[in-house]
């Protein structure tokens, strides 16, 4: 009986090593299982907040409100803006602007200056495009008049300015488009209202 005993002893010893063993390999398995799912986890997050941060950053613009504006100044907004959105970013036009010198309804780009002129300035550049000699001189024009022009700004007056001081007088209209920032689409909309 002696024998038999120690047989089944050494049986349970055996049995309860093979679950011991059985039971290691499990939780190994199972920790790294665990490990390697939150590396992916980890990875996946971190690049859904990546992907969440560009989209973020490609999906607002800046914009330059000027002009007959309450607050003007640089806003950030929707990549899908408008015109309207800048001027209500910008709280609104004064009193004496001139609204519908400007298309509100247009998408603005990243960067874009938008002015809204005055009603002044307005009729100011509507003389001068009825009046052949009303026309504005770009080689002799002060930055007020140059400002009256449709989308010219102080910014943009100041260039045509610093540029005929730097290179002398304009000797075409069409020369005004050497100067920064102005290129054929302004060129176009100013072409009939400056002479040299």
């Amino acid at each position: 009986m002696d024998a038999r005993l120690k047989r089944q002893k050494r049986h349970r010893i055996k049995i309860l090593i093979g679950v011991v063993v059985i039971g290691l390999l499990v939780a190994v398995y199972g920790v790294r299982s665990y490990q390697k799912n939150e590396l992916l986890l980890s990875k996946s997050t971190a690049q859904s907040e990546q992907e969440t941060s560009s989209e973020t950053s490609s999906s607002k613009i800046y914009v330059h409100v000027t002009g007959a504006v309450n607050q003007p100044g640089v806003y950030q907004l929707k990549a899908d803006a408008r015109g309207i959105d800048a001027v209500n970013a910008a709280k609104g036009l004064t009193g004496d602007a001139n609204g519908d010198a400007v298309n509100l309804a247009s998408k603005l780009k990243d960067g874009q200056k938008l002015n809204i002129p005055t009603k002044s300035q307005t009729q100011q550049v509507q003389t001068a495009g009825t009046a052949s000699e009303a026309k504005v001189n770009l080689n002799t024009a002060t930055k007020e008049q140059l400002m009256a022009l449709p989308g010219i700004g102080e910014v943009l007056a100041q260039n045509i300015i610093d540029y005929r001081e730097k290179n002398g007088a304009f000797s075409d209209p069409a020369e005004i488009k050497n100067v920064n920032r102005i290129g054929d689409k302004l060129y176009e909309q100013l072409k009939d209202l400056i002479v040299v």
